[in-house]
């Protein structure tokens, strides 16, 4: 399916997620700020033996430590303020954290495929518009009490709330189509307004204990004091929060008693506690790091800077973020008066053309080094869904030259009034070439304009700050546009491409081609 869109040129990656950790702590421990104490669930049965894997090692300053049995601690950049997973998403500290303590009905595996987590039976009908699930009788809240369907309930209520839309519009408008109903005790229905596969990817989503919250409307849930005292099903629970003045230092999570009881907890783990301390910039982090106050970071530096610290380990995953470059198919700027189209990039041979004059490789070695990789895809590989080396990755200038000389473009006039006896030459084609306004993409925009050069067109570059970047592309004010797309778990990329996104979706380039229309239509379903 996805070498028909050879016309998208999806060419590269441009981020790449770096995770570091250390096994090792040194043996005076550092001194701890002011703490305000979090009293867990008493444990209800002594904790495992049987060390299980520990997370991937990283950098690690000397002197030399220990290897962790008990605590470990992580640096992140930024303040904590909301440990609610309905809310997290909308600082990085927050969602590290509270994924540790929240758990959804689904959660995502090695290959990106939605599996059952707190679900424990999936029913679908065979209008595939109603998913009946069974719910998991082992499991509790970390204060003990067992977890029910009043609780998905409950959460599925603040997400479909009007008010949630403050927090997440789009989530908002599509859970609000969505009617979820309690059959049992441990048993639910969920109803689509129309047939969606990639709809267990969205259980994925953290839930609430109603009995926590009872009768908190989704605009209260912003100032909930449950946002520092959290109570979750995972297996870590909050056991105290460090203050150094008005602000939260680190946030120490314990292994949940509760949890231990679950049949995959009976392995064990190897760490028992996980301390998270808070800085105000990566400078700061990297700095703590060498002075041994934590033993792992992750994603806040250059990975050519993780690598000059001493005795360290750098561990590197892609991360689903997708460097694309597109064109608009709407843009009137050289539209001929006898044209139906609307816009210069509608012809397929052009976009291809410009696709081929240009080696994706080359480019991302040369502007980005390692901090990015080669994609053939628009899906993560790994995933499920992924499917390698389409051929619209192919490198061919001389097939390109071959595709403008049979595309239809039509210049605009070099003045209002062009004389009919004119014999000159019509001048180049122009357009120009969006980037966001920092050194790596606004070098990558000028090689690649002067690579278009070579085809005989006039391209200038315009560049945005990040906060305006997304406005231009919003609005349709661009004609060519490099920029980054989260792709996600969810292989579903109809956002990205169907006509039927380009007011509200991102269809940010105006695609439109019947096709593929369908084929996204039929994935969708």
């Amino acid at each position: 399916m996805f070498r028909g869109f050879r016309w998208q040129l999806f060419v590269f990656i441009l981020t790449a997620a770096l995770f570091a950790a250390a096994l090792a702590y040194r043996s005076r421990p550092p001194a701890q700020p002011a703490s305000i104490p979090h009293t867990p669930a008493p444990p209800t049965q002594p904790q495992p033996s049987t060390p299980a894997p520990s997370p991937s090692p990283a950098a690690s300053p000397s002197p030399p430590r220990q290897p962790i049995t008990a605590t470990y601690r992580e640096g992140l950049v930024g303040e904590l303020q909301r440990l609610n997973p309905l809310l997290a998403h909308l600082n990085p500290p927050d969602s590290d954290v509270a994924s540790l303590i929240f758990e959804g009905l689904y959660r995502i595996n090695e290959y990106g495929e939605a599996v059952p987590h707190l679900a424990a039976e999936l029913t679908i009908s065979s209008d595939y518009r109603e998913y009946v699930l069974r719910l998991r009788e082992d499991v509790k809240w970390q204060d003990g009490i067992p977890f029910t369907a009043d609780d998905v309930l409950y959460t599925m209520t603040l997400l479909s709330d009007p008010d949630y839309a403050a927090f997440a519009p789009t989530a908002a408008q599509f859970w609000q189509s969505i009617e979820t109903q309690k059959l049992g005790p441990h048993l639910l229905r969920f109803r689509l307004a129309q047939p969606l596969s990639s709809f267990t990817t969205l259980l994925t989503i953290g839930l609430l204990p109603e009995h926590a919250l009872r009768g908190t409307p989704a605009a209260e849930l912003a100032q909930h004091p449950f946002n520092l005292d959290p109570i979750g099903t995972g297996p870590y629970q909050l056991a105290a929060l460090q203050s150094a003045g008005e602000r939260i230092a680190a946030v120490r999570l314990q292994l949940a008693p509760a949890y231990l009881e679950r049949p995959e907890a009976q392995a064990g783990y190897a760490l028992r506690e996980l301390e998270f301390k808070l800085y105000p910039s990566a400078q700061a982090a990297l700095q703590a790091y060498r002075l041994n106050e934590i033993d792992g970071l992750a994603d806040i530096a250059p990975r050519a800077e993780l690598l000059t610290l001493p005795e360290g380990q750098v561990y590197t995953q892609a991360a689903p973020i997708l460097g694309v470059l597109i064109f608009n198919w709407g843009d009137e700027s050289n539209e001929s008066d006898d044209s139906d189209d609307s816009g210069l990039f509608r012809d397929r041979r052009l976009r291809q053309a410009l696709a081929l004059a240009l080696n994706p490789r080359d480019l991302i070695a040369r502007h980005f080094a390692d901090s990015a990789t080669f994609a053939d895809s628009p899906l993560i590989p790994g995933s499920w869904a992924y499917q390698a080396r389409p051929a619209w990755t192919d490198f061919d200038p001389q097939r390109a030259a071959a595709l403008l000389e049979t595309a239809q473009i039509t210049a605009p006039p070099a003045d209002d009034s062009p004389s009919a006896e004119s014999t000159a030459t019509p001048p180049p084609l122009g357009f120009t070439l969006l980037a966001a306004a920092d050194a790596p993409h606004q070098t990558l925009a000028e090689d690649i304009a002067a690579h278009w050069r070579t085809l005989g067109f006039q391209v200038a570059i315009e560049t945005a700050a990040p906060e305006h970047l997304l406005d231009r592309l919003a609005s349709g004010d661009f004609q060519a546009a490099i920029l980054t797309q989260h792709i996600g778990s969810d292989p579903d990329v109809y956002r990205f491409w169907h006509p039927g996104q380009t007011a509200d979706g991102l269809n940010y380039g105006r695609a439109a081609n019947d096709e593929i229309a369908e084929l996204l239509e039929r994935a969708a379903r």
